[in-house]
């Protein structure tokens, strides 16, 4: 009986261990991409789009692999030439359930469920990673999205801030003042 409870904790620990250097991983980068990490070290990217301070590029020679299912569509997000997102695009419903029930298990529960009309947003916290699952029905587009959160914060911010300064305002009142009343009919 002893030998039975020693060879169990032993299975336990390597399982364990295994959980904790593939989470060690995600929270340094993805598949070997440093969260934070120079675009100049990536001479194998290609670039796709750039708007900004943000650019995308894909590795179209490099095929990656989430609990066994081989991934082609991969872009990486660069802000300020530094590596804050990716995004895994998922061709079927059954990759998209395999995947699903993967960062389930890896993760526990999503910590946020979002549902709006057909839209469906599954969110986890790793540490400084953000992890989110998506699927829009209407259009049959599934993703998996990483994002490193303290450049994401930051891109975020900026780009609130540049909506908010180059927005249409309707009604250009300032919350500090107490505006002129205007009548609205006049009979």
């Amino acid at each position: 009986m002893r030998k039975y409870h020693v060879a169990v904790f032993t299975v336990t620990f390597i399982l364990f261990l295994g959980t904790l250097s593939v989470a060690a991983e995600l929270q340094d980068g993805f598949m070997g991409y440093k969260w934070g990490g120079d675009i100049s070290h990536y001479d194998e990217f290609t670039e796709l789009y750039s708007k900004g301070d943000i650019t995308y590029y894909s590795n179209p020679d490099e095929s990656y692999t989430i609990d066994d299912i081989s991934i082609n569509n991969v872009i990486f997000g660069f802000y300020k030439e530094s590596l804050f997102g990716v995004y895994v695009c998922i061709d079927t419903l059954e990759i998209y359930d395999r995947i699903k029930q993967h960062m389930k298990l890896k993760y526990g529960l999503p910590d946020t469920k979002t549902v709006s009309s057909d839209r469906l947003t599954l969110k986890w916290k790793y540490q400084d990673v953000a992890i989110k699952l998506k699927i829009d029905e209407m259009r049959g587009k599934m993703k998996l999205a990483f994002y490193y959160r303290p450049l994401s914060r930051d891109l975020k911010k900026k780009q609130l801030d540049e909506i908010h300064e180059t927005s249409f305002r309707f009604f250009p009142i300032d919350k500090n003042k107490k505006p002129d009343m205007v009548p609205f009919l006049e009979f």
